[in-house]
């Protein structure tokens, strides 16, 4: 299913908190809504899958005007940070709910939650009880119930946000494949910035109700339209090119042994990689490199040392 939203704006009382939103999600793509707490992605989510009253602007679904349109007619699903399974029932019944609702046939509901199971690498848990399960596996049995109601459009409320890292990527790394098999059009809210740049087709950037930045991965990473959206993505240093000042990653600073226009401030051991701090004419430059590639230039704070930009 795609997406079109034009002008989009939405108020609760006197504060506006979308303003003014444009963007289009193409049929099959995985897009992530990427920002700190309180910049609207969370309320655009809600207004795309019609669970907010939008004071101006519009919202079409493979070119559909969604104005009049209920959110149970509009083929979205949403999954909430919260999750909302049912605890008194097993993870069985859970998945089959949106199908027991729709009436369909018992014997496909089974069928269908076997196949779910199995697509959410859970396959055996028809019958363990929400209770009995960890926070992963819930996680699992409510993107299964998601996959049951087989909407056109899925929809994820940072439902990740309450897990260790390593279950979010695990997590992350599952929706991104169910995705891929399934080709359902994805729509992720998010705060954190590796999650969205690794499992999006594209990312839109928000602050203060509106998009900074809406592109891929790559473009938003290496070249960002300006300061905030730079920043948002990690430190960058500012180095004066005649008139020009030029944004420049720490990854993209290499340090010249053979150099003595600066001075090694400071080497921080972040494991494979180390950071640096130069301090140089122009003010301190920031360098990010692989450790074992320090370790062989042999380089060590108070040393003389030259740098370029790769």
């Amino acid at each position: 299913m795609g997406v079109r939203i034009g002008e989009l704006s939405v108020s609760f009382g006197r504060t506006r908190v979308l303003k003014e939103i444009s963007m289009e999600i193409g049929d099959g793509e995985f897009v992530s809504l990427l920002g700190a707490s309180g910049c609207g992605k969370s309320t655009l989510l809600k207004s795309i899958a019609g669970l907010l009253e939008t004071e101006s602007g519009s919202i079409e679904m493979n070119g559909k005007a969604m104005d009049n349109i209920s959110p149970e007619k509009r083929g979205t699903v949403i999954v909430f940070q919260d999750l909302r399974l049912f605890p008194h029932m097993t993870a069985g019944k859970n998945i089959a709910f949106p199908l027991s609702i729709k009436k369909v046939p018992k014997e496909r509901q089974k069928e269908t939650v076997k196949r779910l199971l199995k697509q959410v690498q859970l396959s055996g848990y028809e019958n363990r009880r929400i209770r009995e399960m960890s926070g992963g596996q819930m996680q699992r049995v409510a993107l299964a119930r998601s996959l049951a109601a087989e909407p056109r459009l899925l929809l994820l409320d940072e439902p990740f946000s309450g897990l260790d890292m390593r279950l979010r990527m695990e997590m992350g790394e599952l929706v991104r494949k169910l995705h891929r098999e399934n080709g359902l059009t994805t729509v992720l809210v998010t705060h954190d910035k590796q999650e969205a740049l690794k499992f999006s087709d594209r990312i839109a950037l928000m602050s203060k109700g509106r998009i900074l930045q809406y592109d891929t991965p790559q473009e938003i990473f290496r070249h960002p339209v300006n300061r905030e959206v730079a920043e948002y993505f990690g430190r960058m240093n500012y180095i004066r090119d005649g008139e020009r000042e030029i944004g420049v990653r720490p990854f993209d600073i290499r340090i010249l042994p053979s150099g003595n226009d600066c001075t090694v401030e400071e080497i921080v051991f972040m494991g494979e990689t180390v950071e640096i701090r130069l301090g140089t004419p122009q003010g301190m430059v920031y360098c990010v490199m692989m450790s074992k590639e320090l370790d062989e230039m042999g380089v060590e704070v108070g040393e003389r040392v030259g740098f370029r930009v790769f």
